[in-house]
C-alpha cells in the first residue's frame, strides 16, 4: 500500500467470497479476491482514512467502529460533524488527553445508540476528549455520548474529557436513557471531566411495568464544572454508586437523586462554589427505604471551602447520613417522606441562613454526634427548626449546637420532639 499510514501485511483469504472492502482490514480485488490485513492487537483508525485533515471523520470512523472490535484513535485534532452510532462489543480508544473530536458543526452528538430492539453491551469508550462548539440551537439531554432506547450492558466510559464552549448548543456531555422494559446493568462513568455542559452526566429509566430494572449505576471520579447540573440519576434504578466526584459551580445542582432509587449511595464527593442545591434528593412515591432498610448511605462528602447553595432532600426514606462536612450559604432541608432517617457525626454549617435545619411534616429522624452551627448569622431566628403536624419524634441528642442570637430549637404547627444531652462547643449542657 502507498498510503503511509494504512500500510501493512495482507494475506490473501480463498475461502471468503463474501466480505465487503472496508478499506482497513479487508481488500477486494476487482477480481474479487479478497485480502485481510495481518495484525495483532487494536486497530488504528487512520487504516480506515481516519485523518486530521478530514472535514468529517464520522463516516470513516462509523466504518472503523463496524468492522473491528477494538479501535484506537492516533493522536491529534479531528473534525467531526455526522455522528457515529455505537454497536455491542467495541471498545474505542485513544491515548488519553491526546485525541480531541471537534463538533464544531449543526452536530452536537459524537456517538450515539437509539436502537431499542437491540441491546446495547460490552462497550467502552476511554480517552477522547471532546470539543463541543457546535452551531446548532438546541437545549437538551443529547449530546457527545447519547444512548436513548436499548437495554445496555457493560458499559464503560473513562477518562475522557469534554469542553463546551457552543453559545447555541446546550446540552449534556453523557446521557443514558433506558425506555420502559428496557434494563440496564454495570454502566461505569469514572475518572472523566467536563465543562460547560447543560448536565456533566444524565441516567433516566422510565416509570417501569416492573420497578427497579435499571441496576448498577456507578459514576466515580469524575470532576464536572460549570455545567447546571454535575450528575443527575432519575427513575427506576436499584444500585447506584456516585462517589468521590468533585463539582463546582453547578449553578442548579450538584448531584441529583431522583425518582425510584433503591440501594443507592453518596459518598467522598467534593462540592465547591456555586450551586442552588448541592444535593438535592427528589424521591418519588416508593423511593429508597421502602422495600428495604437502610436506605440511601450518604457518607463522607464534605464543601471545599464555603459553598453557596443548600443540601435538600425530599422523600429520602431509611437515609442514613454519616460524616459529612458541609459549609454552606444555605441549610440542610428535609421533607416530604424522608421519615426514620439518621444524622450522625455530620458537621452541618450555615454562614446566611437564620436556621440551619429545616424539618417539615418529616418524622421519625434521629441527629446523633452532629456539630450544628448558625454562629455568624445576624438576626438568627432559630437553629432547628420542626414544622408540621406529621413532624412527629425527631430526636436530638448528643451534639453540640452554635446557635447565633436566636432560639436553639422551636416547634410549629403540631411538631414535636426530643432534645437532650446537646451540648455547646465548649462542652455545657444545653437547656431549652
Amino acid at each position: 500500500m502507498s498510503d503511509e499510514d494504512k500500510m501493512g501485511v495482507f494475506a490473501l483469504d480463498v475461502n471468503d467470497k463474501q466480505s465487503k472492502d472496508n478499506t482497513g482490514l479487508t481488500l477486494v480485488t476487482a477480481n474479487g479476491l479478497r485480502y485481510k490485513r495481518v495484525y495483532a492487537g487494536a486497530a488504528n483508525a487512520a487504516w480506515f482514512n481516519v485523518t486530521t485533515s478530514d472535514p468529517d471523520i464520522g463516516p470513516e470512523l462509523q466504518n472503523a467502529v463496524n468492522s473491528t472490535d477494538l479501535v484506537v484513535i492516533p493522536d491529534g485534532e479531528y473534525t467531526q460533524l455526522t455522528k457515529v452510532v455505537l454497536r455491542s462489543n467495541v471498545t474505542i480508544r485513544a491515548n488519553p488527553g491526546k485525541v480531541t473530536l471537534k463538533l464544531t458543526g449543526n452536530e452536537y452528538i459524537s456517538f450515539q445508540n437509539y436502537w431499542q430492539e437491540q441491546n446495547l453491551q460490552n462497550v467502552t469508550i476511554d480517552g477522547i476528549n471532546w470539543l463541543v462548539a457546535s452551531t446548532a440551537r438546541v437545549e437538551g439531554s443529547y449530546g457527545p455520548i447519547t444512548i436513548d432506547g436499548p437495554s445496555v450492558k457493560n458499559l464503560t466510559v473513562q477518562n475522557c474529557r469534554s469542553v463546551h464552549t457552543s453559545p447555541t448548543a446546550n446540552v449534556n456531555w453523557f446521557f443514558l436513557k433506558v425506555q420502559p422494559g428496557k434494563v440496564t446493568d454495570n454502566i461505569v462513568i469514572t475518572n472523566n471531566y467536563a465543562t460547560g455542559a447543560r448536565m456533566g452526566a444524565e441516567f433516566i429509566s422510565q416509570r417501569q411495568p416492573v420497578p427497579y430494572l435499571g441496576k448498577d449505576i456507578n459514576v466515580t471520579n469524575n470532576r464536572f464544572e460549570n455545567c447546571g447540573f454535575g450528575i443527575s440519576v432519575a427513575g427506576s434504578f436499584d444500585g447506584v454508586d456516585v462517589s468521590s466526584n468533585y463539582l463546582k459551580d453547578c449553578p442548579t445542582y450538584g448531584i441529583e437523586f431522583a425518582g425510584w432509587l433503591h440501594n443507592a449511595r453518596l459518598g467522598n464527593n467534593r462540592f465547591e462554589g456555586r450551586f442552588i442545591s448541592l444535593f438535592a434528593g427528589n424521591w418519588e412515591n416508593d423511593g429508597d427505604g421502602t422495600i428495604s432498610s437502610p436506605g440511601m448511605h450518604v457518607y463522607d462528602n464534605a464543601t471545599v471551602g464555603t459553598c453557596t447553595g443548600k443540601w435538600q432532600v425530599r422523600n429520602g426514606y431509611n437515609m442514613f447520613m454519616e460524616n459529612n462536612f458541609l459549609t454552606m450559604t444555605g441549610l440542610l432541608d428535609l421533607s416530604g417522606a424522608t421519615n426514620n432517617a439518621q444524622f450522625v457525626n455530620n458537621r452541618i454549617v450555615s454562614i446566611t441562613e437564620n436556621k440551619v435545619i429545616q424539618i417539615n411534616d418529616v418524622s421519625n429522624l434521629t441527629f446523633a454526634g452532629n456539630y450544628i452551627s448558625n454562629e455568624n448569622v445576624n438576626n438568627s431566628w432559630l437553629t432547628i427548626i420542626v414544622n408540621g403536624r406529621t413532624a412527629t419524634n425527631n430526636v436530638f441528642y448528643n451534639n453540640i449546637i452554635v446557635k447565633s442570637s436566636g432560639s436553639l430549637i422551636g416547634a410549629g404547627n403540631g411538631a414535636t420532639y426530643r432534645f437532650y444531652n446537646n451540648f455547646d462547643r465548649n462542652g455545657a449542657l444545653l437547656t431549652l
